[in-house]
């Protein structure tokens, strides 16, 4: 018994080593499985597998499709149902018809919205605003068969409030579908002059909130009898196929109303105004080292091995002004904004101690996307500064908030005959003045990226 015990302790420590050892062994294959998901799903090559775990450490926030709760309401007043007639053999949708088909469709059944909800957005006999929650089939048979009831519609500043507060209370996005022609109490003609602070109450938790608005306009061929805000000669018209406008307004945080806009609805119409977006920082460098963007004269990056480079010494000559290019990646600004025309149009170069200008600013074609120092920018601005005022300073190129031009265009004081001026609404920049109120105190710059300069030796 005494030497069954020795052999008996001595097995057991030779057992627990090699119990850790084969553990060890196991841990390491396991481990390799809980932080390569793609190499329990597949059966790739080594080489693949091996690409999949350098890329395995990317989040699930990063490769996962961001989902946001949306909340659609569509007007179904009598102004809306010329956009919506009632079908007949022969006659194709109307623009607007195919449109919201498309976007309920894609909040119904697309991969970016978790919970959702229809509301269709009429007036109660009391002149309160109702919003009744259908289902996503009741809403595609309005779009496609017509409204058919009496429907007096809701004041919009009414509207905006219930559709607001209730998204509010639901966590989600408001998209609010409506041609925003302001009908307020027969008996309150003053609310009229009174549009743009009714519009700003209206939305005052969009501001205590944090939110943001994208207001998108669009144009549809019209059917049937149009109800203009003013009333003389005609206090209404029929239409066949006369152009009006309807607009898609989406609030929400910053981040999920771009989902929307980018994911949900995709397909913007040109027209499109943004409220409230901001960007603390954007991803910029000065390019000083690639050949498709040398730079010209004294300047060179004050960290020799910085990466991004956001300071340089430079030196421009009486007769070579220093010119350099400045990366920027644009690519989570709304569409609109990232277009060449916008930019050209809107970018500014400011400076404290020097006087540059902007020489060109292009979007990133397929070549610098295949270059992987220059393939994390979207923008590239070239900017050109002649002289200094002072041995250091910054230069920055920012973006300014702006009203898009198109408001003013789309805007009128007498809609009374639509076909002798088209898509136009009714004071559409008060309405707007009553946004732009919301964000009075908001920084002046979308963006701003700066350059820190030392004058070189």
């Amino acid at each position: 018994m005494r030497n069954s015990k020795s052999v008996f302790l001595l097995y057991v420590p030779l057992l627990c080593i090699l119990s850790v050892l084969c553990g060890g062994c196991y841990k390491k294959q396991d481990a390799v499985k809980e932080t390569d998901p793609i190499s329990t799903t597949n059966t790739q090559t080594e080489k693949t597998v091996e690409s999949a775990k350098s890329s395995a450490t990317t989040t699930p926030a990063e490769t996962a499709p961001t989902r946001v709760n949306v909340n659609v309401y569509l007007e179904i007043s009598n102004g809306m149902k010329g956009f919506m007639p009632t079908p007949t053999t022969g006659k194709a949708a109307t623009t607007f018809q195919n449109n919201l088909l498309k976007l309920i469709s894609e909040v119904q059944d697309g991969r970016y919205v978790a919970e959702k909800g229809f509301y269709l957005a009429k007036e109660d006999a009391q002149s309160r605003p109702v919003l009744d929650s259908v289902s996503y089939n009741t809403m595609k048979s309005y779009i496609v068969s017509g409204i058919k009831d009496d429907v007096r519609g809701t004041p919009l500043p009414a509207m905006l409030k219930s559709a607001l507060q209730k998204s509010i209370d639901q966590g989600a996005v408001s998209v609010i579908i409506s041609d925003f022609i302001h009908g307020p109490d027969p008996r309150d003609q003053g609310q009229f002059i009174s549009l743009d602070a009714d519009i700003r109450s209206s939305l005052r938790e969009a501001e205590h909130q944090g939110l943001a608005i994208a207001i998108l306009g669009n144009s549809s061929e019209f059917f049937g009898t149009y109800h203009p805000a003013v009333k003389k000669p005609e206090q209404r018209r029929t239409l066949n196929g006369v152009e009006i406008p309807y607009y898609i307004w989406v609030i929400g945080p910053q981040q999920d109303v771009q989902v929307v806009t980018n994911r949900v609805l995709r397909n913007l119409p040109a027209q499109q105004a943004y409220f409230g977006f901001k960007y603390e920082s954007i991803p910029y460098s000065a390019l000083l080292k690639e050949k498709q963007f040398r730079p010209a004269g004294v300047v060179y990056c004050s960290s020799r091995n910085a990466d991004p480079c956001t300071a340089v010494n430079l030196q421009p000559a009486k007769d070579e002004p220093v010119e350099f290019t400045i990366g920027l990646d644009l690519s989570q600004l709304p569409i609109s904004m990232q277009t060449i025309d916008y930019l050209k149009k809107n970018l500014k170069v400011t400076s404290n101690g020097s006087r540059p200008t902007i020489v060109s600013v292009k979007a990133a074609d397929e070549t610098i996307k295949a270059t992987p120092d220059l393939a994390k920018y979207s923008h590239f601005v070239r900017v050109r500064v002649p002289e200094l005022t002072a041995n250091s300073g910054t230069i920055s190129v920012q973006l300014p908030q702006v009203t898009p031009a198109w408001i003013k265009t789309w805007s009128t004081d007498n809609d009374n005959n639509p076909a002798s001026a088209p898509k136009k609404t009714y004071q559409l920049t008060k309405i707007i003045d009553g946004v732009q109120a919301l964000y009075r105190d908001q920084n002046d710059f979308v963006f701003s990226a700066t350059i820190q300069f030392n004058k070189a030796d």
